[in-house]
């Protein structure tokens, strides 16, 4: 027995098979919004999701990403996990290309969305779930048991096997390709059932209430300040201890794909939400775009990120220096998005 739905979405690039970006997928495919397939950026270079207007799929990945408040998270120079990314990401690591499966943030976009759902986490009830909701014609969110932070979407099933189908595109080679993946039963960790089509539970402010929660995290658990201390330990450090806070500072701190997907979201804000009705909204949003290319602004390139190859002493003092002014930038993130908050709360 075999039945497998059409499913031609891609997968935005700058986040892989993370929940946020497998639930774009989803939507979109339910919505009836998505694009034909494959699509090219231009004339030349196949699409790969970077956040336009062009791509639907992208546009609601950064929307997604950005209001659960997954964009905003910085994690430690150290490599601790923070209490504010455990809460919203399941996977926050270095070099981390998913996550954000949490309950907390699976929970608030579905309520977001206004979709219900279940989650099943019995392995003997996977098979007839996904007969079920592959029969209503509702592909099934689905957290992969190897990796805790890695999702895909099941689009089908054949016999035992569950099928899971999606567009990728190679950057590198400017191809794009429909892969398909099976999984086993025992290669599933949960299941996130797809339920009726609801009155949302959690609205715009709900999202920038949750920015402003991430945002403080970062102030309370002293991710600035003890960075700072952090790096003023370089000269002592091994070559290899060196080498692992470099990788953490290329991947992780300056957060460059986190910052461009919250500002890719906050520039399509005002077309999901209607500025009129809003039209106070737009400046703010503008206001925040220019924030968050400061901390873009930090991360020069990959291969030679604050200046690496620098001597310690003075790699050290340029990366303290871009931590203020994160810190600073933040800071004064939080006053726009609490004039965000007090335009929703007139309406």
């Amino acid at each position: 027995m075999k039945n497998v739905l059409d499913f031609n979405i891609q997968f935005s690039n700058l986040m892989g098979r993370s929940f946020p970006n497998c639930f774009a997928g989803v939507y979109v495919y339910l919505e009836n919004i998505f694009d034909t397939l494959p699509k090219k950026c231009g004339k030349e270079r196949y699409c790969f999701g970077c956040g336009c207007s062009r791509d639907v799929q992208s546009t609601y990945f950064v929307l997604f990403d950005t209001l659960c408040g997954r964009s905003s998270l910085y994690c430690r120079l150290d490599g601790a996990m923070t209490d504010i990314a455990a809460l919203i990401d399941d996977d926050c690591r270095v070099g981390s290309w998913s996550g954000g499966g949490t309950d907390y943030t699976v929970d608030f976009l579905f309520g977001f969305t206004g979709y219900e759902y279940r989650k099943i986490t019995d392995s003997a009830a996977f098979k007839d779930e996904v007969i079920t909701a592959i029969g209503a014609g509702k592909p099934v969110l689905a957290k992969v048991a190897s990796n805790d932070g890695e999702f895909c979407v099941i689009t089908g099933y054949d016999g035992d096997a569950f099928i899971s189908s999606f567009y990728h595109t190679d950057q590198d080679n400017n191809t794009q390709e429909k892969r398909t993946i099976t999984l086993t039963r025992d290669e599933i960790k949960t299941l996130y059932v797809i339920g009726n089509k609801t009155a949302p539970r959690f609205t715009l402010k709900d999202g920038l209430e949750r920015i402003k929660q991430v945002i403080n995290s970062t102030f309370n658990e002293k991710i600035w300040d003890d960075g700072i201390a952090y790096v003023s330990a370089f000269e002592k450090m091994s070559a290899d201890e060196l080498t692992e806070v470099e990788t953490r500072v290329k991947y992780t701190f300056m957060n460059q794909f986190n910052s461009h997907i919250f500002g890719a979201a906050l520039k399509h804000l005002p077309k999901v939400y209607d500025k009129d009705q809003f039209p106070a909204l737009p400046d703010l949003w503008e206001k925040l775009r220019k924030c968050i290319a400061t901390p873009r602004k930090y991360a020069f390139n990959r291969g030679n990120v604050l200046g690496i190859s620098l001597p310690r002493a003075e790699f050290s003092k340029k990366l303290a220096t871009a931590i203020k002014g994160i810190m600073r930038t933040y800071g004064k993130m939080l006053l726009i998005i609490d004039e965000a908050i007090e335009v929703l709360d007139k309406k």
